[in-house]
């Protein structure tokens, strides 16, 4: 696996690339590289910050959402799933080149794949009890301290 140009760690879900295909571990050493040409002028950035702040948003979020329903009523899965079909949508052209135009389009073809990747463990996950109720016992422990 390839590390940060800056770094030498090992990228995560915040990984990111610029326009020369370097990778890097997160924003911030994004940032450091001293070399780096000036990716804002590129006509997929806007498109791949945004299809990355998703990813990233979801990766972080996606199993408290599932047990969410089970805590507070929130989405099922049926509502993830068609939320995450309709981010693939917006991005859908993407899809059609196939990573073909270039590293920030082939960036979002990989998000656009693991985004699908996610759908299905969405699709197949199932509440573990024993995290269920460690979550329960967190939410009222919180709710008693508040009130």
């Amino acid at each position: 696996m390839k590390r940060c140009k800056v770094c030498r760690r090992k990228p995560g879900i915040e990984r990111r690339v610029n326009s020369e295909g370097i990778l890097f571990c997160s924003d911030d050493c994004y940032e450091a590289y001293e070399d780096s040409s000036n990716d804002y002028d590129h006509p997929y950035m806007d498109d791949y910050e945004a299809v990355r702040f998703e990813y990233i948003e979801w990766m972080k979020n996606y199993e408290d959402d599932l047990y969410g329903y089970w805590l507070f009523g929130g989405p099922r899965k049926e509502e993830l799933v068609e939320n995450l079909d309709s981010l693939v949508y917006e991005f859908h052209e993407y899809d059609r080149l196939e990573g073909s135009d270039g590293i920030f389009s082939e960036e979002i073809y990989q998000y656009l794949l693991a985004f699908e990747d996610l759908k299905d463990v969405i699709i197949n996950w199932e509440v573990n009890e024993r995290e269920l109720k460690k979550r329960r016992r967190e939410l009222k422990r919180k709710r008693e301290e508040e009130g």
